[in-house]
């Protein structure tokens, strides 16, 4: 058997055996005693018998295992034994390779799901609070419109990408804002500190803006000033750390230990957008991404660490 002995040709076979084609139509081991049946007719080729065994992924056949010999003697039972233990486990490792790939094409389409639901009322508030500002300000509504346009194209964008630049992330979280402060003029402010080197780094999109949003919504509750969010993205030995700070009336007790793992219920939403970004956190880079959250009466703190990998851009 070949293997044992490196036997090389300097001519080319068929390149379709007649046991091959017999073997992939039945799904089952065939064997070849003759030079019709292994493909070649070169009067010198050392070869003079093959098994051949299907290889499988479920029920289809995907392949062949072919193993040759040089004398027809050479063919045993333990020979057919060997040939098919080998297909087994060359058919388990395709069969879990595909079920890899299937997987993660899976884990790709909800995560798409997933920010596809981000935001889905946000389009009917901005275009009120745009309709309402032509009244009394046609150019602040121009200039609304024009960063509505700019919100809803990056989450276009984002719905095609699982990762973007911190950048690009930072663009949509301040139009989100512009369009916030025209709804709610001076109710509060926004301080971003931002790392130079982070820039550049990916993150998912919509990733700091959920966080944004969920303070403009529950932090403040009906206090109308003195509110303040602090974005801070900074590169540490871990990765990149991103973190969200208000000053608001924090997170209530009975609630902290759940929030961002499952549905809360509040008077002013279900707290599932927090929950959609913990999923996704947790499908492109493991639990250890998760939300990590830090609440008393005097504000909150959300944060998360992922992997620091940057732009293709930015590594040219």
């Amino acid at each position: 058997m070949l293997g044992s002995q490196v036997i090389t040709t300097s001519h080319k076979r068929q390149s379709l055996l007649i046991c091959l084609k017999k073997a992939i139509q039945s799904g089952t081991l065939k064997e070849a005693y003759s030079s019709e049946d292994i493909g070649c007719n070169h009067p010198g080729c050392p070869l003079q018998a093959a098994i051949v065994v299907p290889l499988r992924i479920k029920d289809k056949v995907v392949g062949t295992l072919k193993l040759y010999f040089t004398n027809v003697n050479d063919v045993t039972y333990a020979d057919k034994q060997l040939a098919t233990g080998l297909a087994d486990i060359f058919s388990s490792q395709l069969e879990l390779g595909e079920a890899e790939t299937q997987s993660a094409l899976v884990r790709d389409a909800e995560i798409k799901s997933l920010q596809a639901q981000v935001n889905p009322h946000f389009f009917f508030n901005a275009i009120n609070t745009i309709s309402a500002m032509v009244r009394i300000d046609s150019e602040k509504a121009r200039t609304l419109l024009l960063q509505l346009s700019q919100f809803f194209r990056s989450n276009l964008q984002g719905a095609r990408n699982n990762l973007i630049s911190l950048e690009k992330e930072l663009q949509q979280v301040k139009a989100y804002l512009s369009l916030e402060q025209a709804r709610y003029p001076d109710r509060f402010e926004v301080e971003f500190i931002i790392d130079r080197n982070c820039y550049n780094a990916l993150v998912p999109p919509f990733a700091i803006q959920i966080l944004i949003e969920n303070a403009v919504k529950h932090a403040f509750k009906n206090r109308k000033s003195n509110n303040y969010i602090q974005v801070i993205a900074k590169q540490t030995d871990k990765g990149l750390n991103i973190s969200v700070h208000d000053n608001g009336q924090g997170i209530p007790a009975d609630k902290l230990n759940i929030i961002g793992t499952t549905t809360v219920n509040s008077e002013s939403g279900t707290g599932s957008a927090l929950e959609n970004l913990n999923r996704r956190l947790d499908g492109l880079f493991g639990n250890t991404a998760n939300l990590h959250f830090q609440s008393n009466h005097a504000g909150t703190i959300v944060s998360y660490t992922i992997p620091y990998h940057l732009t293709e851009e930015a590594n040219l």
